[in-house]
């Protein structure tokens, strides 16, 4: 390293996984970012995403002032005026028409600034209104685990590749997607490659025959949407040949008997015809996976977008917890995460939206938001914040989201580039980028929770700023500032962190620290579980009470021919939807790096139905829905089966030439828990264009 080099030890922000970096600097300009063998999260794994930073860092499209919509289009304009502009708005629409007209959207948990940022101003406000995806992506999984397990610690079980003999891969691809977002467990290809060559199974389920389905003992290419009819066949064959675990059961479990009687029709051979697994080969998973223990399952973002998501991972706990498999080494584990500060502080006693229709799930689905916008019940939202998000290409019903957001009095749009929803919006902010403010991060792992710091590698580019100063800066000028316990990045950081004692002036040393003891199996032996009846519940008064099934059920999707039979000539083929591993969620189509690796969007599709249809490689296709259709290049493959399509996610912001595939989704039908939206499975015709 050159003397006029330095080295910067900190974690990327690209994705969930926030793998550990470090970055090279010279003359105050990034010179390269490689990974960080130190870094006991990543354990020196790297993706691509991390490799095109410098190219996000120093992009000519990055948004570097604040700007107002105007007649013609956007014009630059200065922080105070934007910031005023926003609070005497805000203020002005508090006084007309209540707090709660004021709704918060941010993104996915990149980064915990992601998961905080504008949370406590919304609190301050009045409004209880804070929504993100969450109701397309994990949300919904936890909110299953925590009907069965409890709540607290409880939602949050990891699988232990480390000491298990049995893996089920369901709904996920973690060799592309890495890991859960707070789950330390180093590089995932590794440990399961590792675990292979211990001898342990590895079963995947996927609609698609993915790269890590090509290394499994099983591979199931299952219908979309159908997987908890899958889980209920499987539940039929452990309990019905008595490959439970009695002790566990008999001890630590509730509503046992009223399962056995409830999945005694959900036979394989029933199941077969919803799935298309043979009844031969669901059998064949349920054995291995009931009597080769200690065994695991990583259900992934595959099983959320679907509309009894909730009912699915239900069922998934219970396949874990009937097995003997819930926090024993080798299976799925409750490991120790790090205590924070309750955030926000204080919390608005106005009924947030959606609470009457989904009362268990405790955040506004943004399907419910924009159902209050666009009817106006119970109240209409008025403004909207929007960091670190784009709703107008991730919710289901790109023409009725769009509609809900150009009926707002005021759209504020926080982001680094400009996106789709940012084009809607009435003020645009620029944000500064992860290497350009301090941050952190907590993992739970089996050495205990971790807590690392994110550093500050370079003052922000133009007028960009980074997300505490930009909400403090509002609640000062909204006259709310006497509610925040910071002022600053680094003040917020030593708030969240107080409960472990560690400072961030700590982390600048030693920026990896774990904060709690190594993992402690069979926690439940000491204080059971936190489930009203402190045991596993599988039949849940809790809730039956709410007006659900008290056990879980299959329910047909509404995309489907079954439930719609009268579409079958017109859309005769299933869609489902796909992420490529180099992108996140809306993001990076526009750094070259990326870009060449995977310049356009593609419709998937077997060799048979593309011949059917005149189809060949490359070709330009027009997919159809009830909904609307879109244009994308053909992509021939067996990787798919026969009857279905997978079509590309994520594309349609402005410069990045591709269509959104929520043109073609619709938001009629809804998980009854949690408000998911089926996304990934709809109804479609392929044709040549």
């Amino acid at each position: 390293m050159s003397s006029n080099e330095k080295v910067i030890q900190t974690i990327c922000g690209l994705c969930p996984t926030n793998c550990g970096i470090r970055v090279y600097v010279k003359n105050r300009v990034i010179d390269r970012i490689e990974a960080d063998p130190e870094n006991p999260a990543s354990e020196g794994a790297l993706c691509i995403k991390a490799k095109a930073y410098k190219e996000l860092v120093y992009s000519p499209q990055r948004l570097k002032y604040p700007l107002k919509k105007a007649a013609d289009g956007f014009k630059r304009i200065s922080w105070d005026e934007a910031l005023d502009t926003i609070a005497s708005k805000l203020l002005e629409i508090k006084e007309r028409y209540g707090a709660e007209t004021l709704v918060s959207c941010t993104g996915a948990p990149f980064t915990e600034e992601t998961r905080d940022g504008f949370i406590q101003l919304l609190a301050a406000y009045g409004s209880p209104n804070y929504t993100n995806p969450g109701h397309l992506c994990s949300m919904p999984r936890r909110l299953g685990l925590e009907l069965v397990y409890g709540g607290k610690g409880y939602a949050r079980s990891a699988p232990d590749y480390w000491n298990t003999r049995c893996m089920i891969i369901w709904g996920a691809n973690p060799t592309a997607s890495m890991r859960l977002s707070e789950w330390l467990a180093g590089n995932v290809d590794k440990e399961i490659t590792d675990a292979k060559a211990r001898g342990a199974k590895l079963i995947v389920v996927d609609p698609m025959y993915t790269s890590i389905a090509a290394m499994a003992y099983v591979g199931i290419q299952i219908n979309p949407g159908t997987d908890s009819a899958l889980g209920l066949a499987m539940l039929n064959v452990i309990i019905g040949e008595q490959l439970y675990d009695r002790e566990f059961v008999d001890n630590w479990s509730i509503g046992f008997e009223e399962l056995r009687e409830h999945v005694q029709q959900s036979t394989p051979e029933w199941a077969e015809k919803i799935t298309g697994v043979p009844a031969d080969r669901i059998r064949q998973v349920a054995r291995t996976y009931a009597t080769t223990r200690p065994a695991l399952i990583r259900d992934g973002n595959g099983l959320d977008q679907h509309t009894n998501v909730v009912d699915t991972v239900r069922i998934i706990a219970m396949l874990t917890a009937i097995t003997g498999n819930l926090d024993v080494p080798g299976g799925n584990v409750f490991f120790p995460l790090p205590e924070r500060s309750r955030y926000p502080t204080l919390i608005p006693k106005v009924k947030r939206l959606g609470a009457d229709r989904h009362p268990l799930y405790d955040k506004a689905p943004f399907s419910s938001v924009i159902d209050a916008i666009l009817t106006g019940k119970p109240y209409q939202p008025r403004a909207l914040i929007v960091y670190n998000c784009n709703p107008l290409l991730i919710n289901a019903n790109e023409k009725r989201v769009r509609k809900a957001l150009e009926k707002l009095e005021l759209l504020v749009a926080f982001d680094t580039f400009m996106s789709a929803t940012a084009e809607l919006a009435h003020i645009i902010l620029p944000e500064a980028t992860d290497l350009e403010r301090f941050g952190h991060r907590i993992y739970f792992s089996p050495k205990g929770g971790l807590v690392t710091l994110r550093q500050k590698v370079m003052e922000p580019i133009g007028e960009s700023r980074p997300v505490f100063e930009v909400e403090y800066e509002l609640a000062r000028r909204m006259g709310v500032d006497k509610f925040f316990p910071w002022k600053t990045t680094e003040e917020w950081i030593d708030y969240r962190l107080k409960p472990t004692g560690i400072t961030v002036e700590q982390l600048k040393k030693q920026p990896f620290m774990y904060a709690t003891p190594p993992v402690e199996y069979r926690k439940y032996l000491k204080s059971g579980f936190s489930t009203p009846s402190k045991k596993v519940e599988l039949y849940s008064e809790k809730v039956k009470n709410h007006g659900y099934d008290p056990l879980p059920v299959y329910r047909e999707p509404t995309a489907s021919l079954a439930s719609r039979p009268e579409l079958a000539d017109k859309y005769p083929l299933v869609a489902t939807t796909r992420r490529y591993a180099s992108y996140v969620h809306t993001r990076f189509r526009n750094l070259p790096m990326l870009q060449e690796m995977h310049p356009a969007p593609l419709v998937r599709i077997h060799p048979e139905d593309a011949r059917q249809r005149g189809i060949r490689e490359g070709d330009e296709t027009i997919v159809e829905s009830p909904e609307g259709s879109i244009r994308v290049k053909a992509k021939l493959t067996t990787e798919i089966l026969p009857g279905l399509v997978a079509v590309d996610f994520g594309w349609g912001n402005p410069g990045d030439g591709g269509a959104n595939v929520n043109i073609l989704t619709s938001d009629d039908d809804r998980c009854p828990f949690s408000g998911a939206t089926s996304n990934r499975r709809l109804l479609c015709q392929v044709t040549k264009a």
